[in-house]
């Protein structure tokens, strides 16, 4: 990449966490996080804390629109973490601690033979985060995810699909192991 091309595109990404500040006043957002997107999509509620580097992405694509995404108060993420939603939306609930090194993506991109990756449409269904949910550090929550309040995800885990409130799940992929 021309040096050039990589100034417009550093400048860019700030003024975009600028815009995602300014839209959010009672969220902390860290001076490392990249934001790509649609601020007025994104919704961080009062004492949201993101630390960075974090990745955050809030866009349409891939055939999908309105994506959007919705953080609720006294919610913490972490260090290092990558959340994209393309063209689905993203719902983190409240008092909820997102540790490091998570993935949390609302929509893939299909694997249909004969037509490269790259040019296939997205799919989701997004992700539902309940209220008082941890997810343990370099866990992955996949497209359709839809986690009850009070859930336990351990570290490493990968989570697809409808788990209960208050479950404790681990494992690649994750399973209940107990309730809290």
């Amino acid at each position: 990449m021309p040096l050039k091309d990589f100034a417009r595109s550093l400048r860019d990404g700030i003024l975009a966490r600028e815009r995602l500040r300014r839209a959010n006043p009672g969220a902390c957002v860290a001076g490392t996080v990249m934001f790509a997107g649609d601020a007025r999509r994104t919704r961080l509620a009062k004492d949201v804390s993101v630390l960075g580097p974090t990745a955050l992405f809030v866009t349409d694509g891939g055939g999908l629109t309105g994506a959007s995404l919705e953080v609720g108060e006294r919610t913490y993420i972490g260090e290092f973490n990558n959340i994209r939603c393309a063209g689905a939306s993203i719902r983190i609930g409240r008092d909820c601690l997102v540790s490091q090194h998570i993935t949390i993506v609302g929509s893939n991109h299909g694997t249909e033979p004969g037509t490269p990756i790259v040019d296939q449409p997205w799919h989701g269904d997004g992700v539902v985060v309940g209220d008082d949910v941890w997810i343990g550090a370099g866990a992955v929550i996949l497209p359709g995810t839809r986690l009850g309040d009070g859930c336990v995800v351990a570290a490493n885990s990968t989570v697809k699909g409808e788990i209960p409130p208050n479950s404790v799940v681990a494992g690649s992929p994750a399973r209940v192991l107990r309730t809290r």
